[in-house]
């Protein structure tokens, strides 16, 4: 009886800290921003041409966004790598920003065929702010071939890190040979594969590629810059603000990966290049609104948290 009694004071006492931790203060959080710095900035205008409007074209810190983490109530953002493969250093820069009270981690850039993969990643690692690295497209078929980068591989499941992928439905298999080789890797494909709804519809490809990645328990997927999926050219008119346009994809994600796999973020300021950002979380929210706030709770902070492994104390 006695034994009981503490346990459902701990219990009490739990319940008590997670209303009073993700009550009053913004609750959601974000894992899925890009910032970058001045230097990252002048080396990439002399390789890529990008238009006025593109927010990866320039600085972008912590505290250009306040505004949007205090209005949309989001207690913190992970940050997630927009960096060039072979500048490690740019990771650095990142890490550095990460003092900040909006920031709770960072998924880095590196290249696993790299012999001194290892010694960037300790340094990262002993900041304490590193989550994990992202890797993009036929990056992952080229680790999986390599045997350095599967030496690597193994380092980041044993340190708890994530893979991030910035991937599309036609790499599904890799994903698939990815989770089945390193089992207690957690895998997060970025942003639906990359869908895009074309009348009304997603592809037949990406409805399979869905299905495939979700029966790995490992792998988890990030319903992130949603605006990014309508048929809008960037820059352009604003992507639709109805949740129906965005159902083709949001229940085929959701009925495969379930409640406990699916994590939110909203690519800022990416997602800003199709629309308002306050869209893409409006959605989500009226999407989960009628499964409880059970399943709110864990796509808008409790998966992150957890996939992520993100330390309360970084948390505003």
């Amino acid at each position: 009886m006695k034994y009981t009694f503490q346990f459902l004071s701990l219990t009490i006492a739990l319940l008590a800290f997670q209303l009073v931790a993700f009550g009053a203060k913004p609750w959601i959080i974000d894992p899925h921003t890009h910032f970058k710095g001045a230097t990252q900035i002048e080396y990439e205008r002399e390789r890529v041409q990008r238009v006025p409007q593109d927010s990866l074209g320039r600085v972008v810190t912590a505290e250009d966004y306040r505004d949007v983490a205090n209005r949309l109530e989001i207690r913190s953002t992970l940050v997630i790598e927009a960096c060039d493969q072979h500048k490690p250093e740019f990771n650095d820069w990142v890490l550095n920003e990460a003092q900040s009270e909006l920031i709770c981690g960072y998924v880095a850039r590196g290249d696993l065929t790299d012999p001194a993969f290892p010694q960037h990643f300790q340094r990262y690692y002993n900041t304490g702010y590193l989550n994990g690295f992202r890797f993009r497209f036929d990056e992952l078929r080229g680790y999986l071939d390599n045997e350095l980068a599967r030496k690597h591989l193994r380092l980041l499941e044993n340190h708890g890190m994530v893979v991030d992928l910035l991937i599309e439905a036609s790499h599904a298999d890799d994903v698939s040979a990815l989770a089945d080789a390193y089992p207690g890797l957690r895998i997060v494909v970025n942003h639906c594969f990359r869908a895009k709804i074309i009348d009304s519809d997603i592809s037949m490809e990406l409805k399979s590629a869905i299905i495939q990645c979700a029966r790995h328990r490992n792998v988890y997927c990030k319903i992130s810059s949603i605006n990014n999926f309508s048929e809008v050219l960037p820059f352009t008119v604003a992507a639709p603000t109805e949740l129906e346009y965005y159902l083709p994809i949001l229940n085929p994600v959701y009925d495969a990966f379930g409640p406990n796999r699916v994590i939110f973020a909203t690519n800022w300021g990416v997602s800003a290049h199709f629309g308002s950002v306050d869209n893409v979380k409006n959605i989500i929210m009226e999407f989960l609104e009628p499964k409880g706030q059970l399943v709110i709770n864990k796509a808008m902070y409790r998966n992150a948290m957890k996939v992520y492994n993100i330390r309360r104390r970084y948390l505003r």
